[in-house]
């Protein structure tokens, strides 16, 4: 069984043990973008390490296709990626939640307070979400090691996955893990804990499936009983197209010369203990026929007999065709899109269009980036399929959402709009992944008493003009963020959009 032992994962576990340590000390702003880098690096091993356990269970889904024996395992693998998703999925909320709480993302998306500790020591102390993620880490391990059998394998598995709770140091004052964890950490410092757990379920995954592609590798069973079996390329064949099966008698040797075997009652020839059978269907809709393999014990001379119906069904060529995401597709961003034909191959499909830029990925799968708004249409043909169009709307990227601080956030105390750093422009809802830039926009500040004054600030980042007028907010004061102008990937212009108000209380 491959177990991964990438130098890569080995290094990000050990710089999360070494940053770990330095929790309890007043860290500086160098080490929290050093947490903040460090949360990057365990994510996109954690997306590598996806891709891998998504093509090892597609080698598993494969094998269990053409063997039957092998599907109670793909079941299992299956379970094993639902497990998985949704451990990441209850995580990936957790972070939502922390950094919601500590006054959302920057135009760099990274969090706006990332210093912060109350917003932690609330969510996994006091409200118990610490102790919730403890309960949710055992049981998703235990929930996993049940999938596998007994015996050495199992107790080998126990030993490596790295999904677990690590035990409180005996001379820590914390007599619970959710308080020797969050409690009193800056949010910059927690998000990688939480994405090393997610990274941690993601090997855990890859080791299970890599113990369940041994098991459909050739592993050695022993049959107490015989039964016949068809293994055929395809149960849905074009009209007029061949189907070949091979028919054999499962567990018995292929230099076995006391097999015979017949379809629908007509004997064919059996070489290396299976026939090759073929027919050649000229009516569409459903059709079966039943194989009979008759085996003869040589020392008694017992014939036993062992039948089976196939049953296949006969079609003509069609295409299909569909946006991933949704029926329309964006500018400035990467649109899958998927192909598939009933008979046809996927690497003889071909897919062209004058209207946008088609990247293939693998057969079947492509980014499509459009090059204007309106219909784009896309033709599909090969592999003996008649052209067929597929037509698409092309939009431009809906128009983000200006924000300041906590969403929808309208009324805030005078050292709280001091202490941010500018408007953030956000795709709320938006499927792709996307990032819209401020090109500038208009201060006003409108105080209790006095005259307005307004300024002009450049980017979505405050300048200097911007920040002094901030940094003399009082109670009473209103500001208002006007004329903002933005700029969306695929834009060839800027967009205005609705400004906010702020008032001071």
């Amino acid at each position: 069984m491959s177990i991964p032992k990438e130098p890569r994962q080995l290094m990000i576990n050990l710089m999360y043990l070494v940053l770990t340590a330095m929790l309890a000390l007043n860290v500086s702003a160098e080490v929290l973008n050093a947490f903040l880098s460090m949360d990057k690096s365990i994510g996109n091993s954690s997306r590598i390490i996806s891709d891998s356990n998504t093509q090892l269970f597609l080698a598993i889904e494969q094998q269990a296709e053409a063997y039957s024996q092998f599907e109670p395992i793909e079941k299992k693998a299956k379970e094993v990626l639902i497990l998985v998703k949704e451990f990441h999925d209850y995580i990936e909320k957790l972070r939502f939640d922390l950094i919601e709480a500590s006054g959302g993302l920057d135009e760099n998306n990274e969090p706006v307070r990332k210093e912060r500790k109350e917003p932690t020591t609330r969510l996994f102390v006091n409200e118990g979400r610490g102790n919730e993620l403890k309960g949710k880490i055992i049981n998703v391990r235990k929930r996993l090691l049940e999938l596998v059998a007994g015996g050495n394998e199992k107790a080998l598995l126990e030993k490596i996955l790295p999904l677990e709770i690590e035990p409180i140091p005996e001379k820590s004052d914390k007599n619970d893990w959710a308080q020797f964890t969050f409690q009193q950490m800056p949010v910059a410092a927690v998000l990688p804990i939480l994405s090393k757990f997610q990274n941690d379920a993601k090997i855990a995954e890859s080791a299970i499936l890599n113990y369940f592609y041994t098991k459909v590798q050739g592993e050695k069973v022993v049959f107490d009983q015989y039964a016949a079996v068809i293994s055929s390329d395809k149960s849905y064949v074009i009209k007029g197209e061949p189907l070949s099966s091979e028919i054999f008698l499962s567990a018995f040797s292929t230099t076995a010369d006391n097999v015979k075997i017949k379809v629908d009652g007509e004997e064919i020839d059996v070489l290396n203990g299976k026939a090759l059978f073929n027919i050649r269907p000229n009516k569409i809709g459903t059709h079966s026929f039943i194989a009979e393999v008759s085996l003869t014990n040589p020392i008694t001379n017992e014939v036993k007999n062992y039948t089976k119906r196939f049953i296949y069904e006969v079609g003509e060529r069609s295409v299909t065709a569909s946006a991933d995401k949704m029926n329309v597709f964006y500018l400035g961003v990467d649109n899958p899109f998927s192909v598939s034909a009933a008979g046809v191959a996927s690497k003889d499909v071909n897919v062209s269009s004058n209207d946008v830029r088609m990247d293939k990925i693998r057969h079947g799968k492509f980014n499509v980036k459009p090059m204007r708004t309106g219909i784009a249409k896309i033709t599909i043909s090969g592999g003996g399929l008649q052209p067929t169009i597929f037509e698409y709307r092309v939009k431009k990227i809906p128009d983000p959402v200006i924000r300041l601080g906590r969403k929808g956030q309208t009324l805030m105390e005078p050292n709280e709009i001091k202490a941010f750093k500018g408007l953030v422009a956000l795709l709320e809802n938006f499927d792709f992944e996307a990032r819209c830039n401020i090109v500038g926009f208009e201060i006003t500040r409108l105080p209790k008493k006095g005259d307005a004054l307004v300024i002009k600030n450049q980017g979505g980042r405050f300048k200097s003009d911007a920040k002094k007028m901030l940094g003399k907010a009082s109670f009473g004061d209103t500001f208002f963020f006007d004329q903002i102008l933005v700029k969306c990937p695929g834009d060839q212009v800027t967009r205005k959009l609705n400004g906010l108000s702020i008032k001071i209380q």
